[in-house]
């Protein structure tokens, strides 16, 4: 069986070759071969980085001889990158990692095992504890729940980016032509029933990660709005619950008029109450109008990504 190992670069090249040399530890000790390079490829995806990331991955190919590399000619964003490591992968098993190494390669062999034993198209690791600061634990959960009732989509938490993924599982997500991707949705969208196994995570040794705050709200925006109608109805139906509540306070008005000749005029009150609606309407055409950024986005139908290089090895 040959094996595709996929990791997306941006900006954080210098961690590649430790992550090549336990790569090569653990892979050589599971398939029981010296020379990996028959069959497997591990191919980085330079994304467009700033620094000197494919200076640094480049003398990686002398080393080891299954490290490829693609070089985009822009930054694409992440999941872009891997998508693009999708298309060129060629082994029967896909495996998708980042280079940090929270998830250590030595939890690569617990999911390939998983998938032998349950004959998974895909399988992906699921932390008993994450790593990470309590304020991204938190936000995380409540964002998944959330995401759970706008979609009905059931996208467990804690879900590693490590994954093992199979030769037609691949197949079939090249099939896909969305320019914004959001794997947890896609995971769940193209079926072939996940599997689910626990794996350690563990804390960052070097460097920091790009993928910050407002990367993963858009993230989160890109994953509500491609996978769900729910904002548009919500705004539907809170449209027409104020139209009604207008209609019952105009009555109400009208009839406290006639009847009763000493009512004062509220400025206050009807200030308040057009202020609410007024920013009502406007969250209302945000949601809109990131729906038809979207839409414009798709109908443009330009490339997914732009290879500038391949170094094959």
């Amino acid at each position: 069986m040959n094996y595709s190992i996929v990791v997306p670069i941006y900006g954080d090249g210098g961690l590649a070759g430790d992550l090549c040399v336990e790569v090569q530890r653990v892979m050589r000790a599971f398939t029981g071969r010296e020379d990996l390079g028959a069959i497997l490829e591990l191919i980085f995806v330079n994304d467009g980085s700033r620094d000197n990331s494919l200076e640094l991955l480049l003398p990686l190919q002398t080393e080891f001889d299954f490290v490829r590399i693609i070089d985009l000619s822009r930054n694409f964003g992440q999941h872009v990158a891997i998508a693009c490591g999708f298309r060129e992968a060629t082994g029967d098993v896909v495996i998708r990692m980042n280079v940090d190494m929270q998830d250590h390669p030595d939890q690569i062999p617990t999911l390939l095992e998983h998938m032998a034993a349950t004959k998974a198209d895909i399988v992906i690791g699921q932390y008993e504890q994450r790593e990470s600061p309590l304020i991204n634990r938190m936000t995380a959960r409540l964002y998944y729940s959330f995401f759970r009732i706008m979609t009905g989509l059931d996208s467990p938490q804690n879900t590693s980016p490590l994954r093992v993924l199979s030769r037609r599982y691949v197949n079939a997500y090249n099939c896909l032509t969305e320019k914004t991707r959001f794997p947890q949705g896609l995971d769940q969208w193209l079926g072939f029933s996940p599997r689910y196994t626990r794996i350690a995570h563990r804390e960052r040794l070097k460097g920091r990660s790009s993928y910050n705050f407002w990367s993963r709200l858009r993230l989160g925006l890109d994953g509500l709005l491609y996978f769900s109608e729910r904002p548009l109805i919500i705004m539907m139906s809170l449209g027409l619950l104020l139209s009604a509540f207008g209609a019952v306070m105009g009555v109400l008005l009208v009839m406290m008029r006639l009847f009763l000749t000493n009512i004062e005029p509220g400025f206050t009150s009807l200030a308040a109450i057009g202020l609410f609606a007024f920013g009502v309407q406007l969250i209302c055409l945000g949601v809109v109008g990131f729906y038809v950024g979207k839409i414009f986005k798709e109908v443009q139908n330009r490339p997914l990504y732009i290879i500038k290089d391949r170094f094959w090895g």
